[in-house]
């Protein structure tokens, strides 16, 4: 089986249109959260993923949206979120609600930000030693901090920890005695500097990672026809 690895495209449509015009065939979608949040067309993106029959976790943004009711709408994430959840259906909703915050898939385990903690922020060298940790899986996806790469672990008497940085593109093969904690980056809003939608294939023991440009003035359209921060549209140009 190969596999499409997204996450985190927040609402941003021209963004997964790119991906999907851009990536290999593949046989099923990973989803590792954050369908909705930044920009405009969470229900678009949503409509897609069910249409695919994607295997989803939740993210934190997915998870805020859900709760709104119990949440303070202060803050323009909260204020967009509240915006999307008014144009998104019954359908859509249950779809977000059935979305459990870890799940294995062909002995790979997906969740949004850690084994340890659905909404930490994989980004350091000892919260990935925690994370190797907290589970016993191989190989693991997850999203949230929206920079592509991989830590690696070697097993051994005092296991060896690094960092690859994919942001560029490349491809992973984990020998038999490494283990992988892999972000397949941002589909919809990039933080490592790259701009360009990112996303990653899995098959077997590889993982691709991709990273495609695509016309920045679709989104910035969108954006002012509903009113949205202009600011989010900077964010893209500048990979922040």
């Amino acid at each position: 089986m190969r596999y499409l690895v997204l996450s985190d495209i927040h609402g941003n449509w021209p963004a997964l249109q790119a991906v999907l015009e851009a990536a290999p065939s593949f046989d099923g979608v990973l989803f590792l959260g954050d369908a909705v949040g930044y920009y405009p067309d969470g229900d678009r993106v949503l409509d897609w993923l069910m249409d695919v029959g994607a295997q989803c976790v939740l993210g934190n943004h997915d998870a805020w949206l859900l709760a709104l009711d119990r949440l303070p709408k202060e803050g323009v994430v909260l204020e967009i979120l509240a915006w999307q959840r008014a144009r998104l259906s019954p359908r859509h909703l249950d779809f977000l609600a059935s979305w459990p915050w870890q799940k294995e898939v062909e002995g790979a385990l997906l969740v949004h930000g850690s084994p340890c903690d659905p909404l930490e922020y994989l980004d350091g060298l000892e919260l990935a030693r925690q994370a190797f940790a907290c589970t016993d899986h191989r190989l693991t996806f997850h999203g949230h901090t929206h920079l592509a790469g991989a830590f690696l672990e070697l097993s051994g008497p005092r296991p060896w920890v690094r960092y690859q940085r994919l942001a560029e593109g490349g491809e992973l093969i984990l020998p038999p005695t490494v283990r992988a904690l892999v972000n397949p980056g941002s589909v919809g809003q990039p933080r490592d500097h790259v701009p360009g939608a990112a996303f990653a294939l899995w098959e077997g023991d590889g993982i691709t990672f991709f990273r495609v440009g695509y016309n920045l003035d679709q989104v910035a359209q969108r954006l002012a026809e509903e009113g949205f921060p202009p600011w989010l549209y900077t964010r893209l140009t500048l990979g922040e």
